[in-house]
């Protein structure tokens, strides 16, 4: 073994002596003693390097045992990394051979030098088929065409994902992904997946995506996509609704550009909330504000989903501006509501359906009913009723009132113990969630009694027009017909052809000659006139009828005409009778004249035979014995008896 230390030293002895000889052959005697001082200070120093030597050699000697210790060691430890390796290897060849995907490796030609079970079971060949071919023969030759295998010895240092279509030993297409990357100097490694099922997942995306855009863009309803705080994606329906095209609302650095400035914060919080994953869902109402500057009211549904990695929101937007509008008007329709129910002049109350208890009621129903706000409060509805009028109570408030509302009769006892008979309206209603029935009450008890006698009135009255001779016809203003007793039922039957009922257009079965007449007639009447004329009737037999026609417009209570009333009284005897009276009174004139004819005819045949006997009458004064006077007399009587008979014979005559 060499020790360089031991060697330095010796050099440095032997050139010290020769120092020292060397000055004892030039005489140089007076550097004798410098020479003897060098010397000792390199025996000391070589006695020292001496011991270092030994030193360092036992240490050189430690080391090496230890060195020989650790070769030992790190021998064992490589055989044991060695025999690991085996194991590792036998892992990762059990590893690529039951790998689920297709794992193979192939040189720079293309020939397949190594392939998995799962390669096998992907392309339909066995292990020994697959060592024998290139890989073109597993790629479809169509996608070949167009995209050719290419191995250079340069390529693929750095991994390359892509698509091919493959295909199996059974000629069947399918799409797969493959990982390439060169495993050693010369060959190129493999790692192949069918995405197939990817493939139809993706085609199955494609479509629902399309149908969503087709679903979204066609909706009513507003849908938005927000990611980072901003419209990602907007339907035509949300923008429209701000007054923007979607692509200036996606180009908006935030979403709150179409809220209010009072609803911004809310907004923007309920957006931040839910991107960061502390809220899934949100339903909330804010302002918006138009690209106009109007503003209206829109409700927002979201939910976070996670989209390509990224927290999105999803979700829909609904205009409520005319829901608030109603909203509105609902709110002043209630206060109008209790205005009206406060103030309504009929007593009106509200009754829980569940427990029949009354729950409101107004200053009328206190007021007509005598109970106090309070002591109606604590009543049932019961109390109001009388015993015999519960069980139809009951079951009145089982039902369901219809959409217009339910009128019925009952009675009610008052506080002081008056029965009254009372109309009631009652409509139900939902108020704060509770089903409510609200109802009106109209005291009928003198209008019931004032329509029983007047219906006594009016049977009283039908039965003096039933009974009748009179024909009597009730009719609108357009002259349709209201009511008509059984004399004008056979008067219209009669001479009209016609069986009438109400509702029938007088103009329908009216003689047409006669109606503009009428028409007339009628006008005269409803500007308030009474009209009465006489018509008559022509009969088959030649002879005729005659009426009596009265027409008399119909009032109100406030001397409103609503129609008018036709009587027609029978007036053909009287008309006959009339008639007759005239020919009798003409025969009798006739007579009479006849009667002055004659009379005058006899006083003029009589005046001379009695001039002649007053003359003659005067002679037989002055001589009674005048026998020719006396014939002449007799004469003259003869000649007036003539005269007489003549006069009689003419009156038989005249009869």
């Amino acid at each position: 073994m060499n020790y360089p230390h031991k060697n330095k030293i010796v050099i440095t002895a032997s050139l010290l002596a020769m120092l020292v000889f060397s000055h004892l052959i030039t005489g140089l005697l007076p550097d004798l003693v410098i020479c003897a001082v060098i010397a000792v200070v390199a025996f000391v120093l070589l006695g020292k390097i001496e011991k270092q030597r030994i030193g360092a050699e036992q240490q050189i000697l430690s080391i090496n045992n230890t060195l020989n210790e650790t070769v030992v060691e790190r021998l064992s430890e490589l055989r044991q990394t060695a025999e690991k390796l085996e194991v590792t290897e036998r892992k990762y060849h059990s590893l690529i051979e039951h790998a689920s995907d297709a794992i193979y490796i192939i040189d720079l030609n293309g020939r397949f030098t190594e392939v998995n079970a799962s390669m096998c079971k992907m392309t339909g060949y066995n292990r020994e088929e697959l060592l024998q071919f290139r890989v073109e023969k597993i790629i479809d030759p169509e996608s070949l065409k167009t995209d050719p295998v290419v191995l250079g010895p340069d390529d693929l240092h750095t991994a390359v994902m892509r698509e091919r279509r493959f295909i199996r030993k059974n000629r069947e297409v399918f799409d797969v992904e493959i990982n390439v990357k060169r495993f050693t100097g010369d060959s190129v490694l493999v790692i192949a997946r069918d995405i197939t099922k990817r493939k139809l997942l993706e085609a199955e995306l494609k479509e629902a995506e399309l149908k969503f855009r087709t679903l979204a863009e066609k909706s009513v309803l507003g849908v938005y996509i927000v990611q980072k705080g901003r419209f990602v994606y907007v339907n035509p329906r949300f923008a429209n609704v701000f007054g923007y095209e979607p692509d200036e609302l996606i180009a908006a650095s935030s979403v709150d550009v179409i809220i209010d400035d009072k609803y911004k914060a809310i907004t923007l919080e309920h957006v931040r909330a839910r991107l960061m994953g502390e809220m899934e869902s949100v339903n909330y109402e804010v302002m918006g504000v138009c690209k106009d500057g109007t503003n209206n009211w829109v409700e927002f549904y979201g939910t976070r989903v996670q989209l390509d990695g990224e927290p999105t929101i999803i979700g829909s937007m609904v205009d409520v501006t005319g829901r608030k509008k109603m909203e509105e008007e609902l709110r002043l329709s209630e206060q109008k509501y209790k205005l009206l129910f406060d103030s309504n002049p009929l007593p009106m109350w509200m009754v829980a359906k569940d427990t029949l208890d009354n729950i409101a009621v107004n200053a009328a129903a206190v007021r007509y009913y005598g109970y106090s706000e309070e002591e109606f409060l604590k009543m049932n509805v019961r109390d109001l009723r009388t015993e015999d009028e519960w069980e139809r109570m009951q079951q009145s408030y089982s039902n369901v009132t219809p959409e217009s509302g339910y009128v019925g009769m009952t009675k009610h006892r008052k506080k002081d113990g008056t029965i009254i008979e009372v109309e009631i309206i009652a409509q139900d209603i939902v108020m704060e969630g509770r089903k409510v029935r609200l109802s009106v009450a109209n005291d009928v008890t003198q209008k019931l009694r004032a329509e029983e006698l007047l219906q006594k009135s009016e049977a009283n009255l039908q039965t003096i027009l039933n009974t009748t001779d009179t024909a009597y016809a009730l009719f609108d203003k357009d002259l349709g017909v209201l009511a008509f007793n059984h004399k004008a039922a056979a008067f219209v039957k009669q001479q009209y052809n016609h069986q009438p009922e109400s509702g029938d257009k007088l103009a329908d079965y009216f003689p047409p000659e006669r109606f503009p007449e009428f028409v007339e007639f009628t006008a005269m009447v409803l500007g308030g006139k009474d009209i009465s004329y006489e018509i008559d009737y022509p009969q088959p037999d030649g002879s005729k009828c005659w009426f009596y026609v009265r027409l008399l417009p119909i009032r109100d209570n406030q001397d409103k005409i609503l129609g008018l009333m036709m009587a027609l009284y029978d007036i053909t005897e009287r008309k006959n009778a009339e008639n007759n009276l005239k020919v009798a009174y003409q025969r009798i004139h006739n007579h009479i004249a006849s009667i002055k004819n004659m009379a005058w005819k006899q006083s003029h045949y009589m005046r001379s035979p009695v001039a002649n006997l007053k003359g003659l009458a005067a002679m037989l004064k002055d001589d009674p014995g005048d026998t020719e006077a006396l014939q002449h007399m007799i004469d003259e009587l003869e000649r007036l008896d003539t005269v007489i008979i003549e006069m009689a014979n003419d009156a038989a005559d005249h009869d």
